[in-house]
């Protein structure tokens, strides 16, 4: 648009013309609005001992499980495999470090619930694939 035209329009700066494809954008799915919590989410890290056969998606849709609604994320964040074997770690080990994050959005959340979700996870994976605590 000439300068002489926004001026005369009173626009403080250029207009900007673009396209959308309809199409693609009702294809992409709309976000879910979550309100923010009111209380604060507590951090739980989990040094795990496993085989090295164990994958990752097994291993996270067992906590997801285990840990109900209270664990909101968990995230595998670091994965150790010693070059020769260890008194802990042995041969086709391999030590997993999982970050939990537990929050409930209606109450302030104590130590003695945390740490009930945090053995109830430790406990599945010990079940479900043979994990077991490192250190």
């Amino acid at each position: 648009l000439h300068p002489r035209w926004r001026q005369a329009r009173g626009l403080a700066s250029a207009p900007v013309v673009f396209e959308l494809e309809l199409a693609a954008v009702l294809d992409r799915t709309v976000p879910a609005y979550r309100p923010v919590a009111k209380q604060q989410a507590a951090q739980r890290d989990l040094s795990l001992v496993g085989a090295e056969s164990v994958a990752h998606d097994a291993l996270m849709a067992t906590v997801a499980t285990a840990g109900g609604a209270l664990v909101r994320a968990a995230r595998l964040y670091d994965i150790y495999k010693p070059a020769s074997p260890t008194a802990e770690i042995g041969a086709g080990e391999r030590s997993l470090t999982i970050r939990l994050e537990l929050l409930d959005p209606d109450a302030t959340l104590t130590d003695a619930r945390i740490d009930e979700v945090v053995a109830a996870v430790v406990e599945a994976l010990r079940t479900a694939h043979g994990m077991r605590l490192r250190g």
